[in-house]
């Protein structure tokens, strides 16, 4: 996407009173990247799903010979893995999945709100005002290009514990010039 398409998508989003001071595109290779964590938890976790298939679908074999119930019953088993093997083989996907999304993401700061976003047919647009942004963070690269992390308020829960939610703002080229739009929108204070 050039950058002239991903200004019109933000400028498409704004509301009224509402004006643009920066738009650019996620680099989608940056965003690839995030995925490889998940990458390395699914191998196993799909590695022993198909074990998990190979195995139930060998010991139901050798109860062919029995034409019961119980051999009926356990010729169901095997599929019991297959769920698990999707979700392994979505985690090792992940950089797959994370890039093409990228491909499709627009970011944007305006004067009341960072904006993330995704999809070119159906759009799903995440927007993050001074009130719900707590710590912004950025990493810069040689080129100076980098990402931004943005700590927000919100929250999520996962088993028994909440953490609060960060957004990234992954392969952002003049990071440092981006990072300090969004702590000069931070510290604002909202027009009344």
């Amino acid at each position: 996407m050039n950058p002239g398409d991903a200004q019109l998508r933000a400028q498409s989003e704004l509301q009224s009173g509402e004006s643009l001071r920066w738009s650019g595109t996620a680099d989608p290779t940056r965003a690839a990247i995030t995925g490889i964590p998940a990458t390395v938890l699914g191998i196993p976790f799909a590695g022993f799903a198909l074990f998990w298939i190979n195995s139930a679908y060998h010991t139901t074999g050798h109860l062919t010979k029995r034409p019961d119930a119980f051999r009926s019953a356990f010729s169901l088993f095997p599929w019991f893995g297959l769920p698990f093997l999707f979700i392994g083989l979505r985690m090792v996907l992940a950089p797959l999945w994370a890039y093409l999304k990228g491909r499709n993401t627009v970011y944007a700061v305006t004067n009341q709100r960072v904006l993330v976003i995704t999809g070119s047919g159906t759009r799903s647009v995440q927007s993050f005002t001074p009130r719900d942004i707590v710590f912004v963070e950025h990493l810069e690269r040689p080129d100076g290009s980098g990402d931004i992390l943005i700590r927000t308020n919100a929250t999520q829960r996962t088993n028994n514990s909440t953490s609060q939610i960060t957004v990234g703002l992954y392969g952002v080229p003049n990071v440092k010039e981006v990072a300090q739009q969004v702590m000069t929108l931070k510290t604002e204070r909202p027009a009344a």
